[in-house]
This record gives structure tokens, sequence and C-alpha cells, in this order.
């Protein structure tokens, strides 16, 4: 995976996989989710995904990479390439010997009001089918909340 990571909590990049791999060594109950969001700003499109390590009831910690690229006119491409990193950085992960995450969240809305919900059945039909549980909003806030806020 070609991404540079970083922790939340210092800023410091990361080696990802030796990383993680320490960081579920040192737990019993802990749970990865991933997940991805993206805002337009300006003439880019700004990227940011995700690694939540929750550690029950004692917090958790964040993992992350934000990357802007020139601006995604198409909302479908740009709600999409959430999608597709997600699942990228999953199967990154799984083929470094790191079990799945508890869950891929998805950043978007089963209300037919929002504009998310055109692709939402096509996303969460495609993360299943390659065996990761998928959850979206209101149920998926903690990864793809902190997504949104890394995105801004």
């Amino acid at each position: 995976m070609d991404r540079k990571f970083q922790s939340l909590t210092n800023g410091q990049v990361i080696d990802l996989i030796p990383y993680v791999k320490d960081k579920l060594a040192k737990g019993k109950d802990i749970k990865m989710y991933i997940g991805s969001d993206s805002q337009n700003a300006g003439k880019y499109t700004i990227y940011a995904i995700v690694i939540v390590l929750h550690y029950g009831n004692h917090g958790g910690h964040v993992i992350y990479s934000r990357k802007s690229i020139p601006r995604v006119l198409d909302r479908f491409t740009r709600l999409w390439k959430e999608v597709e990193d997600s699942v990228e950085l999953a199967q990154f992960l799984e083929a470094n010997d790191i079990e799945k995450p508890a869950f891929i969240d998805l950043d978007f809305n089963p209300d037919p009001k929002f504009q998310s919900n055109t692709i939402l059945r096509s996303a969460l039909g495609y993360v299943e089918s390659l065996g990761y549980n998928v959850r979206c909003k209101p149920d998926a806030c903690s990864a793809s909340y902190v997504a949104d806020r890394i995105c801004k």
C-alpha cells in the first residue's frame, strides 16, 4: 500500500504493519475498524482513511492517512473511491497476517434525502461480498466519523 500513515495521538509517521501488529498484540479485547471519507475543497479532493483500534471500555487509538488529489468532480467516483480505499486497506492488512477488521464503516446515509444514498446498496453489497462486516450511518460512527474530521 502506497500511503503514509500517522498516529493521531502525536502525528508520528509510522510503519503500518509492524505498528498495528504491535498494538494488537498488547491488548486482549481490541476491535479494529476501518473507515474513509472525502471532501472537495477548492481545486482538490481530500481523502482520509483511518484505522480505529478500540480498547473495549478503555478508549482507543487512531492511525490515519490523508492525501489530496486534483478535484474529483463526479460524486459517484469520489464516493466510490472511499469504498475502494477502505477495502484496499483491509486487504493489505489481511495479506500481512493481520485479522479482518470488526467492521468497515461507510460514511453513507440510508436516508434517500442524502446524496450518498445513491451508492449505498452497491457499496454494502461489494464490501460484504468480499467477506467483511460493514456498517453505514447511523451505526458507522467510529471510523467514518474520525475520517470526516481528518478531511476537514
